[in-house]
C-alpha cells in the first residue's frame, strides 16, 4: 500500500511539473488540477453528471470514501470492513467505507452508535485524518493533537491558512490538503520502523529495542484494560496484526513486536487461541531476526487461515451466501446458531475439529461445548461477524459484537434446550462465570478498540 501511494504521488507531481501547475499556483488553480489528478486516480468521485462540487463542504461519510480509496488504494475490498461499522445513522452505501475508516483508525465515531454521516467536516477533523493517514502519530508527547492538527498541518505546508480559519472544509479543499500530502510523502522515504529494525545487506534483520509497532494502537482503547501483563505494549503488538491484515504492511520482519517473558507466556497464547476463527494467530518469529539469541522473549503474531480449513471454509460458503443476504447481524448470529445445532449434538468429552464438523457427515456429530464454541467462532469469523470465545471452569462459550454491545451466545446450551434460542444474544451468560475476566475485557478491545467503555 506504501509502494502503490508513493506511486501515485510519484506520477501526481511529475505530471504537475510537466503541465507547468504546481501545486505553488494561485489557489483556483491549484484546486482544478488536485482535484482532476484525484479524480483520474479514482479517488475523488463527482456526482452522476460528472461535477466535482468541488464548492461544496465535504460531509463526514463522503471523507471515509476518500480515505478508503486513497489509504486502501485498491488492493481491498471496503466491503470486508462492514462489520466495524457498528453505528446505527450510517447510510448502507456508506457503510464499507465508515468500517474501513474505524478498523484502520483513521476516523471514529461521536458516541457508540453514532457517526454522523451527513455532518460537514471541519478543517481541524480533515488535517487529524491526513495526519493520521501519513503517518504523524499524536500520542502522548507527540507534536500535535486534535486541537492544534489545523497549525500543524500549514506548518508542514499541507494547508493554507485561509482553508484552515474555516468551519467547514470543501471538496476542493480537501483534494489540496490530500495532493499536498501526497507530493510531502513522495518527497521523504524515513524507514518507518526507524531505529529498531535495522535492515542489514545480507537480508536478515537485527533489532535494537525491547518493542515497537507502526503507532500506539493502544490509545484507541479503554485504558482501564492495561493491568499487570495485560500491556499497551502487548496490545500494539495484537493490533498490529489485525489491522494490518491482507495489506502489504503484514510481511514477517514489519510486524510489531514485543517481549513477553515465560511467565506471561500463557496469558500470550491464551489471547491467540481466544481469537481464532477462519484464521489462526501464532506466535511468530522472523526467519531472518539475526540476533534472536539476544531476545528469546521476543514476540509477534502472524495470522493466516491453515491449509486444512479450506474445504471446510468451502463446505460452508451456502450458508454464507444465506447469510449474506440478511439485513441484521442479530438474523445473521440467529441462523448461525441454528444452523450449527444442524450439524453437532452434545456428548460429553467429544472434540471433534474444524474440519470434521464442516464436512459431509451425513448425521449429527457428537460434541462438547469446546467444538461448539470453536465452530461458531469459525462461522462468525467467515461471516465477518466480531467474535471471541469465552469459558468458566467447565464450559465454553462465545461473545459477538453488535448493535453497540458484546453479547452472549452459548450453542451448546441452546442445542441442549428445547428452546435452541435459550442463550442467544444475552447480556448476560446465565450463570456461568467467566474465568478470565481481565483477558476478556483485554479481548474486546483488541477486536473493537472502545467497546468496553460502553458496556
Amino acid at each position: 500500500m506504501k509502494k502503490m501511494k508513493r506511486l501515485l504521488a510519484f506520477l501526481l507531481a511529475a505530471a504537475l511539473l510537466l503541465s507547468g501547475t504546481a501545486l505553488a499556483a494561485e489557489p483556483e488553480s491549484e484546486v482544478q488540477t488536485a482535484a482532476a489528478h484525484l479524480k483520474e486516480q479514482g479517488i475523488l468521485l463527482g456526482n452522476e453528471r460528472g461535477d466535482l462540487m468541488l464548492d461544496s463542504g465535504l460531509t463526514r461519510a463522503q471523507l471515509a470514501a476518500l480515505l478508503t480509496r486513497l489509504h486502501g488504494e485498491g488492493e481491498v475490498d471496503p466491503a470486508m470492513y462492514e462489520w466495524a461499522c457498528y453505528f446505527t445513522d450510517v447510510p448502507a452505501w456508506a457503510r464499507p467505507y465508515v468500517g474501513y475508516c474505524v478498523a484502520m483508525l483513521l476516523m471514529n465515531g461521536y458516541n457508540s452508535a453514532q457517526f454522523g454521516p451527513s455532518d460537514m467536516v471541519s478543517p481541524e477533523m480533515a488535517c487529524t485524518v491526513m495526519l493520521r493517514t501519513y503517518g504523524y502519530a499524536n500520542s502522548e508527547g507527540s507534536a500535535w493533537n486534535y486541537n492544534t492538527a489545523c497549525a500543524y498541518a500549514a506548518a508542514q505546508g499541507l494547508l493554507d491558512e485561509a482553508a484552515a480559519q474555516g468551519s467547514v472544509i470543501t471538496r476542493g479543499d480537501m483534494a489540496v490538503l490530500i495532493c499536498r500530502a501526497l507530493q510531502k510523502e513522495a518527497e521523504q522515504t524515513p524507514n518507518p520502523q526507524g531505529d529498531a529494525v535495522l535492515k542489514n545487506p545480507d537480508g536478515s534483520i537485527t533489532i535494537t529495542q525491547e518493542s515497537w509497532s507502526r503507532e500506539d494502537f493502544s490509545q484507541q482503547a479503554n485504558p482501564a484494560i492495561f493491568t499487570g501483563a495485560y500491556t499497551r505494549k502487548l496490545y500494539n503488538t495484537f493490533r498490529q496484526t489485525i489491522v494490518d491484515f491482507g495489506t502489504d504492511k503484514s510481511a514477517g520482519d514489519r510486524c510489531a513486536y514485543t517481549m513477553v517473558s515465560v511467565e506471561d507466556y500463557s496469558i500470550a497464547v491464551n489471547l491467540m487461541g481466544r481469537m481464532d476463527g477462519v484464521l489462526r494467530y501464532e506466535h511468530y518469529v522472523p526467519a531472518n531476526l539475526r540476533n534472536y539469541y539476544e531476545y528469546l522473549d521476543y514476540f509477534a503474531v502472524s495470522a493466516a487461515m491453515p491449509e486444512n480449513y479450506q474445504d471446510a471454509y468451502d463446505f460452508v460458503q451456502p450458508v454464507l451466501e444465506k447469510v449474506n443476504q440478511m439485513d441484521s447481524d442479530r438474523d445473521k448470529v440467529t441462523y448461525l446458531n441454528d444452523y450449527l445445532c444442524t450439524l453437532l449434538t452434545y456428548e460429553e468429552g467429544a472434540a471433534p475439529g474444524i474440519t470434521q464438523t464442516f464436512s459431509d457427515n451425513g448425521r449429527e456429530i457428537e460434541a462438547a461445548c469446546g467444538t461448539y464454541t470453536r465452530a461458531f467462532s469459525f462461522l462468525c469469523s467467515a461471516a465477518k461477524i466480531p467474535c471471541i470465545k469465552i469459558h468458566s471452569a467447565n464450559h465454553g462459550w462465545n461473545l459477538v459484537y453488535l448493535d453497540s454491545q458484546w453479547l452472549h451466545v452459548d450453542v451448546t446450551n441452546n442445542d441442549c434446550s428445547a428452546n435452541t434460542h435459550n442463550l442467544l444474544l444475552s447480556k448476560t451468560s446465565l450463570g456461568y462465570i467467566d474465568e478470565a475476566p481481565e483477558m476478556t475485557a483485554f479481548l474486546k478491545e483488541l477486536i473493537i478498540p472502545g467497546s468496553t467503555s460502553v458496556n
